[in-house]
């Protein structure tokens, strides 16, 4: 029998029942006791569990007395070889949402229903910050699967919401893009000409701040009018003179040669012939320039001028240019180095405001209405 009844002078009925199983796992035999149970059923139950893990896995997992915490340490230690530097250090800059709540609970306890609820506590929190809270928990949780200190990934099933708080203004007019950069050159210093440089790059390629960040002068060809782009910056977490360009790009479709536009040719020409690095965007001693404190350093000068900045808007403004200028789908993926179609289809479907506006003006017209008008007074003349 795998169920025992056992006296107890704890339990109400003056006894319990305890499942005992006996297996073999890679052919040596094993022993499985739990007791506890306060009825029949509850052991029936929990003995039709422990026997279907065996068939499946052939063995039961042993229960695993570490925390969300220590799984995390852990994660990050061994199980986050598979992701780019960057990922890890935003994982862990996302661990102090959870970790005084989440954190604490042992790994075993971690199920749908507690994540759903902490997720729940945050639904006046920024969606943007709880998706990236999702993602770093997912792939917490993925290396406790593989670790087998649980069975099942939970957090897929868990929904996330909260509060759209980016910017409703995410492009940079031309004009501000002017005022931006005249503020920038009438410092007359040489890190702010490569802010300068680095804001052009970014406002006619679209490139991400990682990428411009890392660009060396061998990548610009002034012959054929292309620019290489095949690395990023690695710079999170690390001293200055550790900074580094890395090959390992966010996807496939990011490594590509690219247009240079001539007005951005004319101006990297003459930039060039200033800045004695090889490094596009460095400071006056030739090291790579932080992006966060570029852009941070930026946008503290644009709101001085009265403009809503961050270095993301370029690429924004870019892909807004590409649809405004009617610029076919395929040829924006391509442009944007989207791996993902979806991804630029959007681009398509959130036109911003003015351009909507622009479109309805151009559709009913003052001219269109009064064609219609003309039109209809002459049926009914010749009625």
């Amino acid at each position: 029998m795998s169920i025992r009844r056992r006296e107890s002078k704890k339990a109400k009925g003056g006894y319990v029942y305890e499942v005992f199983i006996t297996y073999k796992e890679n052919g040596i035999t094993q022993h499985y006791t739990k007791r506890g149970f306060t009825t029949r059923k509850e052991a029936e139950y929990h003995e039709t569990l422990i026997k279907a893990e065996i068939q499946e896995n052939g063995k039961i997992r042993k229960v695993v007395d570490k925390t969300l915490n220590e799984v995390f340490d852990e994660f990050i230690a061994v199980g986050g070889i598979q992701y780019q530097e960057n990922t890890l250090y935003n994982s862990k800059k996302d661990k102090h949402y959870f970790q005084d709540t989440l954190g604490i609970l042992p790994i075993a306890f971690i199920d749908y229903k507690t994540l759903q609820q902490y997720f729940n506590g945050r639904i006046h929190e920024g969606i943007e910050t709880n998706k990236n809270i999702r993602k770093t928990l997912n792939r917490v949780l993925n290396y406790a699967v593989r670790a087998e200190y649980i069975k099942d990934n939970p957090i897929r099933y868990v929904i996330v919401k909260g509060e759209d708080r980016q910017k409703e203004k995410t492009i940079l007019a031309e004009k501000d893009f002017d005022t931006l950069l005249l503020a920038l050159e009438e410092r007359r210093d040489f890190r702010y000409d490569a802010y300068a440089a680095a804001i052009r790059i970014g406002y006619y390629t679209g490139l991400r701040i990682s990428e411009v960040a890392s660009l060396e002068k061998s990548d610009f060809d002034f012959i054929t009018n292309e620019i290489i782009i095949d690395k990023k910056l690695i710079f999170k977490g690390l001293k200055k003179e550790e900074y580094y360009a890395s090959h390992e790009m966010k996807s496939k479709k990011s490594k590509a040669i690219i247009p240079m536009p001539d007005i951005l040719k004319r101006y990297m020409i003459e930039w060039f012939k200033e800045n004695p690095y090889d490094k596009v965007i460095c400071d006056i001693e030739g090291y790579y320039i932080n992006p966060t404190c570029l852009s941070n350093e930026v946008k503290a000068i644009a709101k001085g001028l009265g403009i809503h900045f961050n270095f993301h808007m370029l690429r924004h403004t870019y892909s807004t240019n590409l649809v405004a200028h009617n610029v076919d789908i395929k040829t924006a993926q391509e442009l944007m180095r989207h791996s993902n179609f979806n991804t630029t289809l959007s681009l398509y479907t959130h036109v911003g405001s003015e351009h909507k506006k622009q479109v309805v003006n151009d559709v009913f017209s003052a001219t269109c209405v009064e064609n219609v008008l003309n039109l209809n007074e002459e049926k009914y003349r010749l009625h």
